[in-house]
């Protein structure tokens, strides 16, 4: 498929191409699965200007699956990509490879996870697009057959993460609900938001079995590490909030709460969260507004 040949059907892959090994493999797969994609690598001609054919694919494509990494989140490219999806109404599918910070237009985004299971995450992106391409083959108003979450079960989850990160854990409920289509995918997108490999492993089990059947959750935090005193007071914790949710919005307060945990000291906690920004200017104006607090 050239770009002429592009039409409203294909979905455009935005990558990083530090991150191309896997970004093709994923388009690759996706296609021999009936998926229209179109990747500047493989579909852009020689004789074609590369921005302008890169316009013209994102102008005309049906969605944007977007290949999540610490390179791709600090490409221009990626975000300009991105921002240009949005602003012309696409649908976006994010995909995340390496465990990095969300761009802010895509905090409230389902998120598909490919940091571990391969397979399962290149089925959660075939279910997840031909669910998106329901609505244009059935009646207006057929989405609105969702199947719905039972509150029980929002409640469960939001009590299980509640466990992990404390307070934020009811809002990130709340918002993945709305886009979840069953427990399971509920699980999954919250998942997300968890660092720590065994704790997201446990979390995760808590989506896949029925509820009666869950153990009951452990309030205390796991792991020797978290047994220590917390040595940045609550002061700090909520003054580096405010002042860093100007900068990546309200994922904030959930990397402060973090990084909290695992720095000694405030100027720590100031280095930690200044690399989550990415623009050099913007993360040495944090850095000084942080010291004057």
């Amino acid at each position: 498929m050239t770009s002429e040949a592009l039409n409203s059907g294909c979905f455009f892959l935005s990558y990083s191409r530090s991150d191309e090994r896997i970004a093709l493999q994923l388009a690759k797969d996706l296609r021999a699965s009936g998926v229209a994609m179109w990747v500047d690598q493989l579909d852009i001609r020689p004789s074609e200007h590369w921005d302008r054919a890169i316009e013209r694919a994102v102008s005309s494509c049906r969605g944007l699956i977007v290949i999540l990494s610490p390179r791709s989140v600090a490409s221009d490219n990626v975000a300009d990509e991105i921002s240009f999806a949005i602003d012309n109404g696409k649908s976006v599918l994010p995909v995340m490879i390496e465990r990095c910070t969300l761009p802010l237009r895509l905090t409230r985004m389902q998120v598909v996870d490919a940091t571990g299971n391969y397979a399962r995450a290149l089925k959660q992106c075939l279910d997840e697009l031909t669910r998106r391409s329901e609505p244009a083959e059935t009646k207006p108003g057929a989405q609105a057959s969702r199947p719905h979450l039972d509150s029980d079960e929002i409640a469960k989850a939001r009590q299980h993460l509640s466990a992990i990160l404390g307070p934020i854990a009811g809002r990130l409920v709340d918002k993945a609900a709305v886009r979840a289509g069953s427990t399971s995918d509920l699980y999954g997108i919250l998942a997300l938001h968890i660092d720590n490999q065994a704790e997201r492993a446990r979390f995760l089990e808590f989506g896949s079995v029925p509820l009666a059947a869950q153990p009951p959750v452990r309030a205390e935090p796991a792991g020797p590490e978290r047994a220590r005193a917390p040595s940045i007071d609550a002061a700090e914790i909520e003054s580096m909030t405010r002042l860093m949710a100007n900068y990546i919005g309200p994922i904030a307060a959930i990397l402060v709460k973090r990084a909290s945990g695992a720095v000694e000291n405030p100027d720590q906690l100031r280095e930690q969260l200044a690399s989550h920004i990415p623009d050099e200017r913007q993360r040495a104006k944090f850095l000084r507004e942080a010291q004057a607090q």
